[in-house]
């Protein structure tokens, strides 16, 4: 009988380890889940920042492109976003933009602001609403970056 003793003194630590293994299974899935809320919250974050800095290039070369009109001829906006890449009226190689970079909030093409058959400026086509916006923004769509419109934040 006294090797019952030593059996049943096994048996409750095994089971005492086997209880501390769920406690700490549990307490790691809850700060892990509570992480990765953080880790997401960071990245759009992050993303906003990169709408605002893409946004405002792309009206800046909307503005510079309106502004830069050879001698002789009227000042108009681009008809495509990708004449800001390489001035079409210029005789020299004008660029006004060095690349076209995608909506950061879909990895999408911009939402295009049209003025007759010309581009007044860009806008992000995700329907969220956003962290950060400037007042009277209450969705990505409607946070626009417009030529004369002077720098957004």
């Amino acid at each position: 009988m006294p090797g019952d003793a030593v059996t049943t003194r096994s048996a409750r630590q095994q089971g005492f380890t086997y209880l501390m293994v769920l406690w700490w299974v549990a307490i790691s899935s809850v700060m892990l889940a509570a992480m990765g809320q953080q880790w997401a919250l960071e990245s759009r974050r992050q993303k906003e920042m990169e709408l605002t800095f893409r946004g405002n290039q792309i009206r800046q070369a909307v503005d510079d492109y309106y502004n830069t009109a050879p001698a002789g001829q009227p000042k108009l906006l681009p008809a495509r976003l990708e004449d800001l890449l390489q001035d079409p009226r210029q005789p020299t190689v004008v660029r006004h933009l060095r690349q076209l970079w995608p909506d950061p909030m879909t990895g999408q093409a911009w939402g295009v602001i049209r003025e007759g058959p010309y581009i007044k400026g860009v806008y992000s086509t995700a329907r969220q609403k956003p962290l950060r916006a400037p007042d009277g923004v209450d969705s990505y769509q409607a946070w626009r970056f417009e030529f004369g419109q002077g720098p957004v934040k």
